[in-house]
């Protein structure tokens, strides 16, 4: 690529330059374009194997029975689920027994097209024990009606 470009008369540092100065555009029309939305990170132990939560996670059954409201849930990938009475709604994206959920999640009080990305890393760092870290991004700050306390109320719960 380089000789093409001192053929063409373009000096090799004016492209990287013009290259990185693209690059950086890209990331700011990126940050852009989600400005509004936030990330939640955390991690929590359970006194469980990390296979029966894991189950508990994608079994409506025992979903209801845990959290005493209606769901649906699909186990597989691609499948759709409905949580908490249909309060949250989404989709599957990537399912490893036992070690991960990737779900595609959507409030009914936001915006409409408004979905974010849950993933769950699920480890049993010693016998009966399940260490949980969730990343949730894309969450936005305010709800359809203009409330701001979105990001409080989805850390909390």
């Amino acid at each position: 690529m380089l000789p093409q470009l001192r053929q063409w008369g373009v000096s090799p540092s004016l492209a990287l330059a013009a290259t990185d100065k693209e690059g950086l555009m890209e990331k700011e029309a990126k940050k852009k374009k989600k400005e509004g939305f936030k990330s939640i990170s955390m991690m929590e132990r359970f006194n469980c194997r990390v296979r029966d939560l894991y189950e508990i996670l994608l079994d409506e059954n025992r979903w209801k029975g845990f959290t005493q409201s209606n769901a649906k849930i699909s186990k597989e990938v691609g499948g759709e689920f409905s949580i908490f009475n249909g309060s949250i709604t989404g989709t599957n994206v990537e399912l490893k027994e036992a070690k991960l959920i990737v779900q595609k999640w959507r409030f009914g009080s936001w915006s409409n097209g408004v979905h974010s990305l849950v993933k769950l890393v699920l480890e049993e760092p010693e016998p009966g024990v399940t260490v949980v870290k969730l990343t949730h991004n894309d969450v936005p700050k305010d709800d359809r009606y203009g409330n701001a306390t979105v990001v409080d109320n989805t850390e909390r719960g």
